[in-house]
């Protein structure tokens, strides 16, 4: 059995890596081909377009598709493998599907850890690397802006703009609303906010100030409105890079990094958090997911039939758009609705394993 074992380490891992370097390099040939007039006009120094660019390229989409190379990896061999008979063979030397298995998992779990380690510590700092070369001498710009943004900035605080630019630290239709007691205590609008740096304040422009006073039971209240078409300076107790801090920046922190910014920021009394919660969420389901595909891969490729190869490879790639569907719904469904992140990330894994284990059940013996 140990022959077997070393027979399918070889044929798995060899697929993979073969599998994995194909698509990547067919990836960076189209890449180049696309943006060789962006490096030619912009002067893109060739030590940079390697270095910071491609190996970084590489390294990001090499962790993002490696679970699914894995699936389709180890649909094409084990079909080569059902095809020749060889599965028939491990059969009749009275080896059972669930011992034919072991050295997929372990070869699975081969993968597994350097793609966790990469995607949770390496690929956030390579990504910063590869999103500023891309500023620089691809996209030659770095406009960034946040659109009906709203955030809670302390306990009892929330903050609202229409648009808000992060370069220029300057926004339109701002709202600051503060409670008390789960009351509605001041509010201020105003049609321009923009950061000061002198003062490290934020100074507001034709703004309106409402004072809710309540009555001794905390029903009735009034309002009392102070306006002007002057500016004055608020002190919102964060300054603007805390407080705008983007999906690209996300991604640049290490997964540590993220659960601290997190943990910060629930202290403060921000708890909309769902953009942070999902990039860290789905590191871990993405890795695992190599684990859940293999086993499914394993399961509808290891019996002959009439359809051959093909047939499997055409199912396979089926069931990757599926999963690729199902992980962007549910990050739709996070982003839009009510469902806690972490179980949504967690939704299409959830499902493709029960799929894997019934399909196991049902075809491999």
């Amino acid at each position: 059995m140990k022959k077997i074992d070393i027979y399918i380490y070889k044929k798995f891992l060899s697929t993979y890596f073969i599998s994995i370097t194909i698509i990547l390099s067919i990836a960076v040939v189209f890449d180049l081909s696309e943006k060789i007039d962006n490096f030619i006009d912009n002067n893109a120094p060739l030590n940079l377009i390697i270095k910071d660019y491609y190996l970084n390229f590489i390294i990001h989409y090499g962790t993002v598709f490696s679970g699914l190379l894995t699936f389709i990896s180890v649909i094409f061999f084990t079909s080569r493998l059902s095809e020749n008979s060889e599965i028939i063979a491990f059969y009749n030397s009275k080896i059972s599907p669930l011992r034919l298995f072991q050295p997929y998992l372990i070869c699975s779990l081969i993968i597994f850890l350097p793609s966790i380690l990469l995607t949770n510590w390496l690929t956030p700092q390579t990504n910063e690397k590869r999103l500023i070369f891309e500023n620089n001498y691809i996209k030659k710009t770095d406009v960034r802006t946040e659109k009906n943004f709203n955030k809670s900035v302390q306990k009892n605080s929330i903050i609202y703009m229409d648009y808000y630019n992060v370069n220029e630290k300057k926004g339109i239709e701002f709202c600051w609303q503060e409670m008390k007691n789960g009351k509605l205590e001041k509010k201020i609008t105003s049609k321009i906010i923009e950061w000061d740096n002198d003062i490290s304040k934020w100074k507001i422009t034709n703004y309106q100030i409402d004072s809710f006073i309540y009555n001794k039971k905390n029903e009735n209240y009034r309002i009392i409105t102070k306006k002007s078409k002057k500016d004055i300076h608020i002190n919102l107790n964060e300054d603007p890079n805390k407080i705008f801090k983007q999906k690209r920046e996300i991604q640049s922190m290490t997964t540590r990094e993220i659960s601290q910014f997190i943990q910060e920021e629930k202290r403060s009394g921000n708890n909309d958090l769902k953009l942070e919660i999902i990039e860290k969420t789905q590191r871990n389901s993405n890795a695992f997911s190599i684990i859940i595909l293999t086993l499914l891969g394993f399961s509808i490729s290891i019996k002959k039939n009439r359809g051959g190869l093909g047939l499997k490879l055409s199912l396979g790639i089926l069931i990757c758009f599926t999963y690729i569907f199902l992980m962007k719904f549910s990050t739709t469904l996070t982003l839009n609705g009510e469902l806690h992140p972490q179980i949504a990330i967690w939704i299409p894994n959830i499902l493709f394993m029960l799929i894997s284990i019934i399909t196991f059940r049902k075809l491999a013996y």
